[in-house]
């Protein structure tokens, strides 16, 4: 890890005060809804009672992180629009696919985890594979916050960014063990709620000041660069003189291309960290609704970050090729009046620990639920839930060794989808949808992707090496760093295609050898074929719980 492009906040002070006084104000709701928690349903769903109004920040807040927010805006800076199709874009098509195709029918089956959904559906090995795939990207997920909490450590105290990261890590595993292992769910959504509207008032205090820097948002459209030299707007691949799709041609840049849509629009519809939400929810439509509501809030929100990032490379701001990540702290620094860039930092902690928060909660949920049931089946509500009150600490160890390792928000972000994508997302979409889907094919259709996945990464290496091995990126240090993600990215479209085909093709073969099983519900039941909450009811259903 290198040093940041700017010095301590000369607000330091006051950002660390408002900083303890919002962890205070977290930690009164951990203690505040304990009395709340009386076994593992209520720490993990807050009662399967979260009401609107909870649910789209809950939503929105775990979202919106540290990639959406400090990567995002370095990516833009580097790329433009193309930079930024993996997020927010992204997110915005996954929250609106979960909205019309799954929440409606996830909800209705009351599972505890979408664990329950591939235990059920297929069997307990491909539950178990889900688990471990959900296990390593929310903690990837959850390293990238910890990457971002410790630059604004880093800000506020000058130590050098690993002392940072591991300071981040305990400041932030503490007031998580506390407000997740005491109020669950029903602190988190409320803190959640208060990092929304901090975010808010936080982006908007930045947008302003930077769009008249660079004479209005009229002028600002009119003159918009970014590093890449790339049509600054554009969101399809370009003609390749124009610079292909971040400068890859032909089949590479359509390979690239798909790969940025489908890594979080695609591969984080089964996110554990985001269906909690629909689990958690007061009914059927509340989930639908909280979705629909929330990927057009989290587009509105998360462009702002995104044009600040495009506005300071038009404006003349240079940072190190490996370091735009720090482009918000440095508008916030140099940019924003003293108090403005302290609430604005202390915005962004407000949204790195809520969905650290969270991230540890999701983890800890399916280690208690699934794994510890798996090792001993009939286990109670309470000892599921001294289990789960374990796991988190555990987990933000490995989180903080992920950061230190990898270094970097954004590409952590998008990487807990992409792995998803290759391995469990054609299982998980097909089942919920086509009665003909078995186990044989689930499996093959994961190790396929998996395996497909790993060759192609190794065929696209050499490729990407060439083209980012040029003199700028080699001084700067991340020829290499780009070439691999680049490679990895790509490799995730063949290897989603493989995995679709094998799911179908070898369910198709085997059917009389591994009859499907039906969709069933948390109770044993089979699930109704009412796809969508404005479909007609075909069954009369009680209230679910």
């Amino acid at each position: 890890m290198t040093e940041s492009v700017i010095s301590v906040f000369g607000t330091a002070d006051l950002i660390l005060t408002l900083l303890v006084i919002y962890i205070g104000v977290i930690l009164f709701l951990g203690f505040r809804y304990s009395r709340k928690v009386k076994e593992s349903d209520d720490l993990a769903f807050a009662g399967r009672n979260l009401s609107l109004p909870f649910i789209v920040p809950s939503i929105v807040a775990t979202w919106i992180c540290a990639g959406a927010i400090m990567g995002a805006a370095g990516e833009a800076y580097l790329f433009g629009f193309q930079g930024i199709i993996f997020d927010p874009f992204g997110p915005v098509l996954m929250m609106f696919l979960v909205a019309i195709f799954f929440a409606f029918r996830l909800r209705r089956s009351c599972y505890n985890t979408v664990v329950d959904f591939f235990a059920s559906r297929y069997n307990k090995n491909m539950g178990m594979l889900y688990m471990i795939i959900q296990v390593i990207a929310a903690t990837g997920w959850l390293g990238g916050q910890m990457v971002a909490l410790g630059i604004i450590v880093n800000l506020t105290t000058g130590f050098n960014m690993v002392v940072a990261t591991i300071i981040a890590t305990i400041i932030a595993t503490i007031v998580v063990i506390i407000v997740t292992a005491f109020g669950g769910l029903w602190a988190l959504s409320r803190a959640d709620a208060i990092s929304f509207v901090l975010i808010i008032a936080g982006l908007l205090l930045m947008f302003p000041v930077v769009m008249g820097e660079l004479g209005g948002f009229r002028n600002f459209l009119a003159i918009a660069e970014n590093w890449g030299e790339l049509p600054t707007f554009a969101m399809i691949p370009v003609a390749a003189e124009d610079g292909g799709y971040l400068w890859y041609t032909g089949l590479l840049a359509i390979m690239y291309y798909l790969a940025a849509w489908a890594s979080l629009g695609i591969g984080d519809i089964n996110s554990q960290v985001l269906l909690q939400r629909v689990l958690a929810a007061r009914d059927e439509k509340t989930a639908v609704r909280g979705f629909a509501i929330s990927s057009v809030v989290y587009l509105v929100l998360g462009l702002i970050p995104v044009t600040v990032g495009i506005a300071m490379f038009t404006y003349g701001l240079e940072l190190p090729l490996g370091q735009t990540e720090m482009l918000l702290p440095w508008v916030a620094d140099y940019m924003l009046s003293p108090m403005a860039g302290t609430i604005f930092i202390v915005s962004l902690a407000a949204a790195i620990i809520s969905t650290g928060g969270d991230s540890c909660l999701i983890v800890s949920t399916l280690v208690g639920y699934n794994l510890y049931e798996h090792f001993r089946p009939g286990a109670t509500q309470k000892q599921k839930l001294k289990v789960m009150r374990i796991a988190i600490p555990i987990i933000a160890i490995i989180a903080m060794t992920i950061a230190l390792i990898f270094g970097t928000v954004y590409r952590l972000i998008i990487f807990s989808g992409a792995i998803s994508l290759a391995t469990i997302v054609a299982p998980y979409v097909v089942g919920f949808f086509w009665k003909k889907a078995n186990s044989t094919g689930a499996i093959a259709s994961f190790f396929g992707g998996l395996i497909t996945w790993g060759v192609s990464f190794m065929l696209l290496l050499p490729i990407t090496k060439d083209a980012n091995f040029e003199e700028e990126l080699i001084e700067a240090g991340v020829a290499m760093d780009w070439a691999i993600w680049d490679a990895i990215y790509m490799a995730l479209v063949p290897a989603a295609i493989i995995g679709f085909i094998l799911m179908i093709v070898v369910s198709l073969k085997t059917q009389n050898s591994d009859p499907p099983k039906p969709f069933l519900n948390a109770k044993g039941e089979e699930m109704d074929d009412k796809l969508f909450f404005w479909s007609k009811d075909k069954t009369t259903t009680s209230k679910t719980k």
